[in-house]
């Protein structure tokens, strides 16, 4: 999806290609406020709308103005941020408004300079627009071509919000997973005790029962500590696991806290009072907030009533642990080293009593952790559907494509390929590992899907990794240990993403792009910007690098065989283009040095228009005569 594709209107690509839909959207009016083309004001209308001009009159700032506004990003970063320098350096202080008509109603969208974003007057379908850098270098680089690719499947919104659902649930369960594991690991660690406890208790057990044996006093003070000690471990057991719900209970309280500090802020409407949806709105929203703080409430005081009953368990332990000390003394004083014995069985079964309460806890935390991962297998294998399904809409995309532009040029899509994200990712986690991550996270990265990657580490699959990258169990090993301290959510949901190919017929073979030459390059990507048949097309000087010929049998052919109701609008030095392509408009920008602006605006054969042609383009009167001819060829055909 084009990235500056941020307010579609769904569009079925299949319906447009049988004539069953069609999308009339087009500018009817741009103005400016300050800056180089402070004044202007330009109304264009469907059909081919050519702006020219000599060079310094403000063609491309008009187009990179019209881009700005409407927040259409460049198809790469580097490109992005020069459209963005340059309609800000044009723009200075001012302001930019595009007026856009589409089916019948009417979307203002304006900008300023500190607008984070534009504001408009309701939503419209993002035209797709190309600098002459772009045309020139898309091709070149493997997110450019899968941009054009996904340039043509329409509203991906859908899609992309079913992705980011499905990365976040992977993510956040597989830290929950994680957190699990380390308690239940704690768990199992002091679950370990037991048999040594055991142990000691044996051992200790002749000794007490000589201790029953020795007289009654001993005996019966003996058994008031049984009874007491049996009070002191009860009492620790419920302690301890009132104090684990109560650390709980405390980060939940964080996590409500947070949300209630999140709360979306007032807006203002920038409209008629009548059109404002957001009142309504933003009286649910604060409902919404005051139930959350109502939550934060109730919890705050459960978090309390918590801290406040285990200060109650851990008095009522510390009485019962003065009375057992005072048993004991007692029985000291009745036979020396019998209070020594009763605190040793004493603690040893305080201790016992209190591991095996973490039994029932533990097993609780295991069928957790399943519950857990069952729920992020759902949602990576969501996440997966979803990714399939969208190289499924890339690689008929290109078929179509291939259908139409074939056999002169053929593109390819490829399942995953671009493994440079996912090899970082790997690298990043091996780091200070030891290994030779710059080497070994490459190979991983082109032989372990992340999911598969995630999945050795939780299972410690020594052998997958070892045999998957021909490398020693013992260094597989030490990279599985550094995989598991690295969040494996963010490692299992990076998108290897697919990788688009375009090719060009050369004589009897097919040249891979990054051979061709600049010339050869526009060749290839002109056509397939041009089959955007239904979208508002928007480009800057698209005949630099072809010649005539590919103008005329191709640019124009294209154009002239678009949907009239449809809108392009090219900027151009080539007078082939608004003359062949019969212009329903064209604009004349000038400029004093200072500023642009327009001289003319009016459709082709207007003599205004006629006359800025053939004097301020090259080749334009003989643009005129040609005119003629190829429109009778195209009659004849």
């Amino acid at each position: 999806m084009l990235e500056g594709d941020v307010r579609p209107i769904p569009i079925l690509k299949s319906e447009i290609s049988k004539g069953l839909a069609k999308f009339t959207m087009h500018i009817e009016r741009v103005q400016v406020e300050e800056g180089f083309l402070d004044g202007l004001d330009v109304h264009f209308v469907p059909g081919l709308n050519v702006v020219i001009g000599a060079r310094g009159t403000g063609k491309t700032s008009l187009i990179e103005l019209i881009r700005f506004c409407l927040d259409i990003r460049g198809f790469g970063a580097e490109t992005a941020k020069r459209s963005m320098d340059h309609a800000l350096s044009v723009l200075g202080t001012g302001q930019v408004t595009v007026t856009l008509a589409e089916n019948g109603r009417q979307v203002t969208v304006t900008r300023t300079a500190n607008d984070k974003a534009p504001r408009s007057t309701g939503p419209y379908t993002s035209p797709i627009v190309f600098s002459q850098t772009e045309i020139e270098t898309v091709g070149l680089q493997p997110s450019g071509r899968l941009g054009l690719i996904d340039s043509f499947l329409g509203d991906m919104r859908r899609t992309g919000a079913e992705e980011a659902e499905a990365v976040s649930e992977a993510r956040s369960l597989t830290k929950e997973v994680d957190s699990l594991r380390r308690e239940l690991e704690d768990y199992e660690r002091h679950l370990a005790e037991i048999p040594s406890i055991d142990q000691q208790l044996e051992q200790l057990a002749p000794s007490e029962q000589q201790l029953a044996k020795s007289s009654k006093d001993v005996a019966a003070k003996k058994g008031s500590l049984d009874e007491l000690s049996k009070s002191i471990a009860s009492t620790a057991v419920a302690l301890t696991s009132t104090e684990r719900f109560s650390q709980f209970t405390a980060r939940w309280r964080a996590t409500i806290a947070a949300a209630v500090q999140a709360t979306p802020p007032d807006e203002v409407w920038a409209t008629r009072t009548e059109d404002n949806p957001l009142p309504a709105l933003q009286e649910r929203a604060a409902k919404a907030a005051a139930y959350i703080q109502h939550a934060l409430t109730e919890v705050n005081a459960i978090e309390s009533e918590t801290r406040s009953a285990a200060a109650k368990l851990d008095k009522q332990k510390v009485t019962f642990e003065e009375q057992a000390r005072q048993l004991r003394k007692e029985i000291e004083s009745l036979q020396e080293g019998a209070g020594s014995i009763a605190r040793q069985g004493q603690q040893l079964r305080e201790r016992k009593a209190q591991l095996e309460s973490l039994r029932t806890v533990a097993q609780e935390r295991r069928h957790r952790i399943n519950q857990l991962l069952s729920q992020r297998n759902a949602a990576l294998d969501r996440l997966e559907s979803v990714r399939e399904s969208r190289f499924g809409a890339r690689a008929t995309a290109a078929d179509q494509l291939n259908h139409v532009l074939g056999p002169k040029i053929r593109i390819v899509v490829t399942r995953f390929g671009q493994y440079d994200e996912y090899a970082s990712a790997i690298a990043e986690v091996l780091r200070g590992s030891g290994l030779r991550y710059g080497e070994l996270a490459p190979a991983l990265a082109k032989s372990v899907s992340p999911r598969e990657l995630m999945e050795a580490a939780d299972a410690s699959d020594v052998t997958l990794v070892s045999e998957a990258v021909g490398i020693t169990k013992d260094r597989a090993l030490r990279a599985i240990s550094q995989l598991k301290e690295a969040d494996l959510g963010a490692l299992a949901t990076v998108n290897v993403e697919d990788v688009v190919s375009f090719q060009l017929l050369d004589g009897t073979d097919y040249k891979d792009i990054s051979q061709l030459s600049t010339g050869q390059r526009c060749t290839v990507i002109l056509p397939l910007v041009l089959r955007h048949t239904e979208r508002l097309l928007i480009v800057d000087q698209p005949e630099d690098h072809i010649d005539n010929a590919f103008i005329a049998d191709t640019l124009i052919r294209s154009i002239v065989a678009r949907d009239p109701s449809g809108q392009i609008i090219f900027s151009t030095h080539n007078a082939n283009i608004p003359v062949l392509g019969n212009a329903d408009r064209v604009v004349q920008l000038g400029s004093d040095g200072r500023r642009g602006f327009a001289l003319v605006s009016a459709d082709l054969n207007s003599p205004a228009a006629v006359h800025a042609i053939t004097s301020v383009m090259e080749g334009g009167i003989e643009a005129f005569g040609r005119r003629a001819s190829f429109y009778s060829r195209r009659k004849g055909k």
